[in-house]
């Protein structure tokens, strides 16, 4: 092969394409070692094979090209390379973290529409829940203009604060107006950030474990007040004793080709031991 390796022997020999070298010479990542002035070939050393192993180490820790340059610019400098690498260590480590809470949220939506199916929806059943943590606004006027952007302003204020993107949003609604007057009146908005939350709010407000009736439905969020007839009915049938109100929690909303939206979304009440 001699003392130099052509662009293309060099790109074989290290499993990249001729492409990725001439982009690395661009961005001044890898340079060739000479240049053939009259053909304007472009030809790289043996001692090239060291940095091409090291930019391949660097991108598959996730390191950016710059940050790689930023390697081999002070390669001789073992603090500057650990300093580097720490710092992708810390944005390896929120990704993973990231990443987790995505898979949870997966699970957790996964879990929930295998119970729905196999409870069936619009059918009224016991289930047993978990101490939940919710973050409280006190909005009220569902399905006006103005809550829909106070909404959306909660949803982004979570996502800001808490880093979390795929809240869960639930509802409190009056049973005492349901009972005595067959009306759903919202009391408030919540917000479910998820089961591990490591942080003190004035806003947190804890729904206790306990057995709650519950009912999945499956329709536009503006249909959701038959729903509560439904469950209330159940409630009257079977003489059943309550405690506190209702909350109506989204799971997963959906919007097909014809633009309409769709809820996955679930009706509970705690109900006395």
């Amino acid at each position: 092969m001699g003392k130099y390796l052509s662009i293309g022997q060099m790109a074989k020999l290290n499993n990249i394409s001729v492409q990725t070298l001439r982009h690395y010479e661009k961005v001044e990542l890898l340079k060739p070692s000479y240049t053939n002035e009259d053909t304007g070939y472009r030809y790289y050393s043996l001692k090239d094979f060291s940095t091409i192993d090291l930019i391949k180490q660097c991108k598959a820790m996730g390191m950016s090209l710059e940050e790689i340059k930023e390697v081999t610019n002070n390669y001789t400098s073992l603090d500057s390379i650990s300093n580097i690498l720490n710092n992708q260590k810390q944005i390896i480590d929120e990704k993973i973290k990231e990443l987790e809470n995505i898979k949870n949220k997966i699970e957790y939506m996964s879990n929930t529409l295998s119970i729905s199916l196999e409870k069936g929806i619009n059918k009224v059943f016991l289930k047993q829940n978990k101490e939940r943590l919710f973050i409280k606004y006190n909005y009220t006027d569902r399905y006006t203009d103005e809550f829909e952007i106070n909404l959306r302003k909660v949803l982004l204020e979570v996502e800001r604060d808490y880093e979390n993107v795929n809240a869960e949003i639930a509802f409190t609604t009056s049973y005492k107006d349901m009972n005595d007057n067959e009306e759903v009146i919202y009391k408030n908005v919540m917000i479910n950030l998820g089961e591990e939350i490591f942080f003190e709010d004035d806003k947190l407000v804890k729904v206790p474990a306990g057995n709650y009736l519950t009912m999945y439905f499956d329709d536009a969020y503006r249909n959701s007040s038959k729903y509560y007839h439904t469950i209330m009915n159940y409630i009257q049938k079977n003489n059943i004793k309550t405690i506190g109100d209702f909350h109506e929690i989204y799971i997963m909303t959906r919007v097909g080709m014809d633009g309409k939206i769709k809820s996955l979304g679930q009706i509970e009440i705690l109900i006395d031991k």
